[in-house]
């Protein structure tokens, strides 16, 4: 009788254990950030944006998807909510000038990342660019204008920045 209670104790201990470790994983998973955003520049309507003298912060304000709220519609600023691997796009759009390209830069802490450009005469004109980055807790990405170029966005949405968090560190 004694061996049988030792069994079942034994197996009811392997029970509990294994349900313990279920809602363990089941509680990191949700604990696991899921962030994404995509947003275009204009929320509606249609404009062209510089040229300006100095390099000049982009706020996007036509959010489509904003996945743990780490983009702010009203900044243009991405602000990493955990620590890991992330990847930004952008797309940048404009019409041809003689003297004003399009051009606007990726940065990361005040930091100059990676560049999209495109300099025309005439006709339209689009630059893109992406980059993978590792990003600590708080680090701010954004997109910044570059200084005597000229970006266009209307209701097709053509000029966007988008990312998502790949996996956490």
């Amino acid at each position: 009788h004694a061996l049988i209670m030792i069994w079942i104790f034994l197996v009811y201990t392997k029970q509990t254990v294994i349900k313990i470790k279920l809602i363990l994983i089941l509680i990191f998973c949700l604990a696991v950030k899921r962030v994404a955003f995509s947003a275009s520049l204009l929320d509606s309507g249609s404009g062209t944006f510089g040229p300006f003298n100095s390099h000049t912060p982009l706020v996007f304000r036509h959010v489509v998807a904003n996945i743990g709220n780490a983009y702010n519609p009203n900044t243009g600023f991405f602000t990493a909510p955990v620590r890991g691997t992330y990847h930004f796009e952008f797309y940048i759009y404009g019409s041809g000038h003689a003297s004003h390209p399009t051009g606007a830069w990726l940065v990361k802490n005040g930091e100059n990342i990676f560049m999209a450009y495109e300099h025309q005469t005439n006709g339209l004109t689009n630059g893109s660019n992406g980059v993978t980055l590792l990003l600590e807790v708080g680090d701010v990405v954004f997109l910044r204008q570059s200084s005597n170029s000229r970006i266009y966005d209307n209701q097709n949405h053509h000029t966007t920045f988008s990312g998502h968090l790949l996996f956490t560190m």
